[in-house]
């Protein structure tokens, strides 16, 4: 299908690109408590489409011309290691450093993966990173790129992947698998340089100060493996400041009220009141955020810090992080509204505590 779409639409098709990678790596053994294997090299493969973009749009400029990707990902887990993962990652490739013949790219996706080996009370209790089949998988790279000709790209660097289900089935420490990889990508029509659009657009934003709000839910297990799932509660605002048109940073607060440490609590006899155990259940933190904005797509790097006494008890650390994709909805009529909704995936150092739906808006 490729090589007709070739034939047929020449100037699309120098868009696409097919890349295949290898991976080796090992599983970071991230906390005591993760009694999954690690330190066994694993292989992982990936079959993949890249879109570039040529700078149609003025954000396509702004950001050196990044890449669209979706990929087809293969990791052996080990025998010791919840088995295989499969992966269906959507990705976004930035350049760092573009020149003609080499560059530096930095990489990050996010999508959904299937592991072959759970744990399972009877069949495999003795693995606890990955809980369930279905599971969240990230993957961030880092990596140099060099054109041995205008047909052929071949790639190396780091990266790493990650699979959770963000507590909603427990056991949840996740897999995390630093590897280094190589990958070659090629083209049947070589992209030229007056392919590329440029834009006279000012990258100055017209307003530099704004404010968002959000709200989300999380389903989360807590506690006790197969056991229900609580809802979290979580309501953010924050005031953001445009550095261009396509970054911004922002400060904020965020509460939340995790239902399943207040009945948890109470049920165990920790508090003498069930008002001290809802009480013990809600957080309250501060953020510090940069995000980067693509189009119409927004993608949020969050670290937060939890402050306030009696409540944020029952918290993994004092800081999380929060890696959050969101999409930006037409400006509602007559106003600077932009409602926004998206998905965020949040961590206490390297296990993940939940992945949340959000809405908001921004303006």
């Amino acid at each position: 299908m490729c090589c007709w779409l070739a034939a047929h639409t020449p100037l699309e098709a120098q868009k696409w690109s097919l890349e295949a990678a290898a991976y080796r790596g090992v599983i970071w053994r991230h906390t005591p408590k993760l009694s999954t294997r690690t330190g066994e090299v694993l292989w992982g493969q990936e079959l993949g489409l890249r879109l570039q973009t040529l700078g149609r749009q003025s954000w396509e400029v702004w950001h050196r011309y990044p890449d669209l990707g979706l990929s087809f990902s293969h990791f052996r887990l080990g025998e010791g290691s919840h088995g295989e993962a499969y992966g269906l990652l959507p990705s976004l490739t930035v350049p760092i450093v573009r020149r003609p013949a080499w560059a530096v790219h930095f990489r990050v996706g996010t999508g959904l993966a299937w592991v072959t080996r759970p744990y399972d009370y009877f069949d495999n209790p003795g693995q606890n990173a990955i809980g369930s089949h279905w599971n969240n998988f990230t993957q961030f790279k880092l990596y140099g790129e060099y054109r041995p000709s205008p047909y052929w790209r071949v790639m190396a660097g780091y990266s790493l992947n990650h699979f959770s289900n963000g507590s909603g089935a427990l056991p949840n420490f996740g897999v995390n698998l630093p590897s280094a990889f190589v990958s070659v990508a090629g083209q049947l029509r070589p992209l030229k340089h007056a392919d590329f659009q440029t834009t006279e657009e000012s990258r100055r934003p017209d307003r530099r100060w704004g404010f968002q709000a959000q709200a989300a839910q999380a389903r989360v297990e807590f506690a006790v493996f197969d056991g229900p799932q609580y809802p979290i509660w979580i309501f953010t605002a924050a005031g953001h400041f445009h550095f261009t048109k396509v970054n911004r940073t922002l400060l904020g607060a965020e509460y939340e009220n995790n239902v399943a440490v207040a009945r948890w609590a109470w049920h165990v006899g920790d508090f003498a009141s069930r008002s001290d155990a809802r009480r013990a259940a809600q957080r309250l933190s501060v953020f510090l955020a940069d995000e980067f904005l693509f189009g119409d797509f927004g993608v949020v790097l969050q670290a937060g810090y939890y402050v306030g006494a009696p409540i944020n008890q029952f918290t993994l650390a004092n800081w999380y992080s929060k890696l959050t994709s969101r999409y930006y909805f037409p400006t509602l009529p007559h106003t600077r509204i932009r409602p926004q909704a998206g998905v965020s995936l949040k961590a206490h150092k390297a296990v993940a505590e939940y992945i949340s739906f959000n809405v908001g808006f921004a303006f």
